[in-house]
């Protein structure tokens, strides 16, 4: 999820509200407080002038591969506590002072978003999902990034154009919310990119397999829901990186963890008078103890 503390960013939500959050923060262990929910996410930290020159560079190197716009840039460090990470943000402005472009760096350089502000729907003529998907890998090669997975393209809705997204897999198993995703307009004219690829956790040596997960889940909704339980139809079981959440530990932190761990995800759909609370339900089990790690609830 996307947290940015100023009225001014939020144009970038727009481009990454379905790709899942790409703002980069710093572990709480380094970064200071917790994220709190209901409170800012993002909070500029000490950029020594040499570092914010360097971020700079970057951003003009990145602007001409893209194709981005900006005649002088503006950079600083940001500290987000939600995804426990910290990058630098350059801000391209125009002749007038104007911003028209963002890009977000890792400390070490590594691009983490770049977005084209303003509406620029293009001139040339509309391309098909073919052309959309090469143009997409060339921009993803042109940022100093790889993507080897397949990806998923769809025609944007609304803004027109293309939606370009490229997972992550590791070791057979998605990265749920972390990849690559491009936005292109309608002619293939760049218009944003955001990269996600967070820590993993090892994986475990003996992992649970499909029919022991299913069964842990059953039981799991037994012992939550009680006679409403025979309600819930297992819709699927994945195995899936995620990151541990408190949706059944109201107690736990208010953001996702840091590291991802490999899980299986039981989905339940719901029928009957259970319907009418909610829909369907993910709980995610520790692919190697079977322990709870979160999940979701759509009502």
């Amino acid at each position: 999820m996307i947290r940015i503390n100023r009225a001014a960013r939020l144009i970038p939500l727009l481009f990454l509200a379905g790709f899942g959050l790409v703002a980069m923060g710093v572990p709480a262990s380094q970064g200071g407080d917790a994220f709190v929910a209901g409170g800012r996410s993002t909070r500029p930290v000490d950029l020594p002038a040499a570092h914010a020159e360097r971020a700079k560079v970057h951003g003009r190197q990145l602007a001409a591969a893209l194709g981005m716009p900006g005649v002088s840039q503006r950079a600083e460090r940001l500290d987000d506590r939600f995804e426990h990470r910290t990058y630098d943000e350059v801000t391209s402005l125009d002749a007038t002072g104007h911003e028209v472009a963002i890009a977000r760096f890792e400390p070490d350089g590594k691009v983490a978003m770049a977005l084209v502000l303003g509406w620029h729907p293009g001139r040339g003529a509309s391309i098909d999902r073919t052309a959309a998907e090469a143009r997409a890998a060339g921009f993803v090669r042109a940022a100093g990034l790889s993507a080897a997975a397949r990806p998923a393209v769809r025609a944007s809705a609304g803004a027109g154009g293309w939606s370009i997204d490229f997972p992550r897999i590791v070791d057979g198993s998605p990265v749920r919310g972390d990849g690559l995703h491009v936005a292109l307009w309608a002619d293939g004219t760049f218009h944003g990119l955001s990269r996600m690829e967070r820590p993993l956790a090892a994986r475990p040596a003996r992992p649970l397999v499909a029919g022991v997960a299913r069964t842990s889940a059953e039981t799991w909704a037994r012992g939550r829901y009680g006679a409403a339980a025979s309600d819930l139809r297992i819709g699927s079981v994945e195995r899936t990186w995620v990151a541990p959440n408190d949706t059944f530990a109201p107690t736990g932190p208010d953001a996702p963890a840091e590291t991802l761990r490999l899980a299986w995800v039981v989905r339940f759909d719901a029928s009957g008078a259970l319907a009418d609370r909610l829909r369907s339900l993910e709980v995610w089990l520790d692919a190697g103890d079977g322990t709870v790690l979160g999940g979701d609830v759509a009502e």
